[in-house]
């Protein structure tokens, strides 16, 4: 299962970065910077603007890009 889910996160995320980091110049956020929804230590999220270079690590422990409408779950 975990071997699975790597492959799935190696596969996606460079995917993910792509969109995200268009999705963020689109919108008009900061060059380079895209919104994640960011998990709290309670398992509650809120939006954060990072790097697009930080992305990968953030999607990695468990943050998620904002659902098509911009809303964190």
């Amino acid at each position: 299962m975990a071997k699975a889910r790597r492959l799935l996160l190696t596969a996606l995320v460079p995917a993910m970065l792509l969109v995200g980091a268009t999705t963020a110049s689109v919108m008009g956020s900061p060059q380079g910077k895209v919104d994640v929804c960011h998990r709290t230590g309670n398992g509650s999220f809120h939006e954060i603007n990072v790097s697009a270079n930080a992305l990968p690590a953030h999607l990695g422990h468990g943050d998620v890009l904002p659902d098509e409408y911009g809303n964190c779950p």
